[in-house]
């Protein structure tokens, strides 16, 4: 006679069911920043040379894939009716513990390998994300957790409906997207100044934390425009804007001061490219090809990266690093050519990436470090 357990079984009723053009965006999103922090090496090799198209081609994924991770949390968060216990103990927890694990797992590595010792103040530069450090992607979780804060303060006020508005929650993030618009346009202008101090910086994500949720619940073009047309129209703006920022913008300006230079995440540019990224895989979920890929083999694998896509944000940079320490000693892949060994190395660090989480996510306890969803 086989039992079930209802508290299990209850939890699983409550699950929403996964939305799988996110969990492609996200796949997407983290191969795109595994790509940056391979191709950066690249960058400043080829910074006078003529290959530098290609290695800013890879590296310029990020400006692209950050804002998109920011967006699909506003897509999924906005909305939640969370109470603050549950706020604090869901969420901030879940980005917590893998958090503060791999953050033991990077000031250990550093103090053994790097700096011959404990290092106090190195560890903390680690713990907030501070340049040239091996932690120097960790601002991303500081920022989130600020984001998060956010998303309960703007879900508690769709909440509590004041004012009577009719429609509210649609009026509201409606004029909240135009103000992130409103607020990108002045950084893009140089009116404001979205990087100091770094608290600034972390809240200025909210612009795409609204506009994430806007363009995922209030497009309105859907039901004017035959989708067929949408999806070709997304593609080419998306394509577009993207080789004219490598090609017209980044190269040109790089080769100019003969240093990488990139335009900011608050940036119309980088706004207009990545609100394009997300419609685009909005509409093709709705295609019969895209809907047919989620049960097969490439489907699985997108589903597969983003469920450890927090993970492997945390653990990539570190990965990277061992990857090419060990591999230097077999082959002098840093004067190779960028459009071979970028993708290598990122297809290396990915897959090592994956195993080493799944490993963990076996073992009790340690599978709480893994960011798995």
């Amino acid at each position: 006679m086989n039992e079930t357990n209802p508290t299990k079984e209850s939890e699983n009723m409550a699950k929403p069911k996964r939305i799988f053009y996110y969990d492609v965006l996200r796949a997407l999103a983290i191969i795109g920043i595994v790509f940056c922090h391979v191709s950066v090496s690249y960058v400043s090799r080829d910074i006078n040379s003529p290959n530098l198209y290609i290695s800013v081609f890879f590296d310029c994924f990020r400006d692209f894939s950050i804002p998109i991770f920011v967006m699909l949390s506003g897509a999924l968060l906005i909305g939640k009716k969370d109470t603050l216990v549950k706020f604090f103990k869901k969420r901030l927890s879940r980005l917590f513990i893998p958090f503060l694990f791999w953050v033991l797992i990077y000031i250990i590595f550093t103090s053994l390998f790097l700096n011959h010792g404990f290092n106090l103040d190195n560890a903390i530069k680690i713990l907030f994300g501070t340049a040239g450090t091996l932690g120097v992607h960790f601002w991303f979780v500081w920022m989130i957790i600020i984001a998060y804060i956010g998303i309960f303060i703007i879900n508690k006020i769709i909440q509590m409906q004041p004012f009577n508005i009719e429609n509210f929650n649609r009026k509201f993030i409606t004029i909240l997207a135009i103000l992130s618009v409103i607020y990108i346009g002045l950084s893009h202008y140089h009116l404001f100044n979205p990087y100091s101090p770094r608290l600034t910086y972390y809240i200025s994500f909210l612009a795409y934390i609204i506009i994430g949720y806007f363009l995922a619940k209030c497009d309105f073009l859907e039901s004017r425009i035959n989708r067929k047309y949408l999806i070709i129209i997304t593609t080419l703006l998306f394509i577009g804007s993207y080789l004219w920022y490598i090609f017209c913008f980044v190269v040109p300006r790089s080769h100019m001061v003969h240093q990488f230079v990139r335009l900011s995440y608050f940036n119309l540019l980088i706004l207009f490219m990545s609100a394009n990224a997300f419609l685009l895989f909005k509409y093709l979920s709705k295609t019969e090809k895209f809907i047919d890929m989620e049960n097969n083999s490439l489907g699985k694998a997108f589903t597969l990266i983003s469920n450890y896509s927090y993970g492997i944000y945390l653990a990539h940079y570190l990965i990277l690093y061992c990857i090419k320490i060990n591999l230097i000693r077999i082959i002098n892949f840093t004067q190779g050519s960028s459009l071979i060994w970028i993708p290598v190395l990122v297809i290396l660090t990915t897959v090592i990436s994956l195993i080493i989480l799944s490993i963990l996510d076996r073992i009790p306890y340690l599978d709480k470090v893994t960011g798995k969803k």
